[in-house]
């Protein structure tokens, strides 16, 4: 790919500093223990949860199961006989290895590295069906675009022209079996056709409100239909609010919290999203070369505190700025304020004091357990 951008826009060194080998381990640094907090002298994870607000369908999502209308979603068709190659080029995830029905997470970054999209990427029988969130600043289709020249394939959003709802939770493949018209895919990311209630739909199984959960992507026509179907068949409605603070627990970064000149492995998926086999895509130096320092200075965390805080909020340790918060939620895990932040990991030295917005607060591993 190195044809496709000039050696001058190659280098983000500003954010891969090298690190000595003491400081190459993450654990020394990403889970500090605060001595600190800001619950009267109890730990915050100490307060009960039952204390905490829990928006409406947050404990059907974590005991059993609830739906929710993802509402716009990004949703690029990649379709023709260089369909999958033309992606593969662009993406982190080696989605040239995937079979039709099966998926992978992946990150679209431009020339110097730099995140512009967490995206999950679905195999399909003619090419390649890519979902991201709506607000990207940089929109998936218009960047593929503008790279598409000969190859024989057509790029189409189709993000108006389908709708997007979730079911999730321990009994979501349970709840659903019974209006489904057929068997529910098996595997993370294994996707197909089916019905729901007489409704056409394709629906992958995802673990994005929790272990177990099924998107589900039907003709914007059929919102309507299908939300009626699901309310019928007597699976609870979730919140918006209860969908953001189970991904904020999770700690599954949304557009909010990849922020200008984020490189790949600052989020912590490089397990999901990033295959360090594949050929040249676009990006690649910049994420081998973190891969041969063998570290980064930022990554995405969770600090948590024993009152709510704003997005916003400044986060330090020791008295300097280690980040911002991207995302804030009420958390009944975290029996407090919860918020994720890309931090300067180098300052999160064990045992170090962080404060969100001048009030105590903790670092806690991802994701936040019970």
């Amino acid at each position: 790919m190195s044809g496709l951008f000039s050696a001058a826009e190659k280098s983000p060194d500003t954010f891969l500093f090298p690190f000595s080998a003491a400081e190459k381990s993450p654990d020394t640094f990403l889970f500090p223990l605060v001595q600190r907090s800001a619950m009267s002298g109890s730990s915050a994870n100490d307060s009960s949860s039952d204390a905490i607000h829990k928006p409406a369908g947050y404990e059907a999502l974590r005991t059993a199961a609830a739906w929710a209308d993802l509402g716009p979603r990004t949703a690029v068709f990649a379709t023709g006989p260089d369909a999958v190659k033309f992606v593969d080029s662009f993406t982190t995830a080696a989605v040239s290895k995937l079979e039709p029905g099966a998926g992978t997470e992946g990150f679209f970054a431009d020339a110097k590295g730099w995140v512009l999209a967490l995206a999950t990427i679905f195999r399909t029988g003619d090419g390649v069906w890519i979902d991201a969130a709506a607000d990207l600043p940089t929109p998936l289709h218009g960047h593929l675009e503008r790279y598409h020249i000969r190859e024989r394939l057509e790029l189409v959003d189709a993000s108006v022209a389908h709708a997007f709802l979730l079911v999730a939770g321990p009994a979501a493949a349970d709840l659903l079996a019974p209006i489904v018209g057929a068997t529910l895919p098996a595997r993370l990311l294994d996707h197909g056709a089916i019905q729901i209630a007489g409704i056409d739909a394709t629906i992958a199984r995802v673990d994005w409100a929790g272990d177990e959960g099924f998107l589900v992507r039907v003709a914007a026509a059929d919102r309507e239909r299908l939300a009626a179907a699901l309310r019928t068949s007597g699976i609870p409605e979730a919140s918006a609010e209860a969908l953001e603070t189970v991904r904020i627990e999770a700690g599954r970064p949304a557009p909010a919290d990849i922020v200008e000149k984020t490189l790949p492995q600052e989020l912590g998926r490089d397990a999901r999203a990033i295959s360090f086999t594949k050929g040249c895509y676009l990006g690649q130096e910049t994420v081998a070369r973190i891969d041969a320092l063998g570290h980064v200075n930022r990554r995405l965390v969770a600090v948590a505190t024993g009152g709510p805080f704003e997005r916003g909020a400044v986060v330090t340790s020791g008295g300097e700025p280690i980040g911002t918060v991207t995302s804030a939620c009420l958390s009944p895990r975290a029996g407090g304020g919860l918020g994720l932040v890309l931090a300067v990991t180098r300052k999160l030295a064990a045992d170090a004091a962080v404060e969100v917005g001048g009030a105590s607060a903790r670092v806690m591993p991802l994701p936040v357990s019970k």
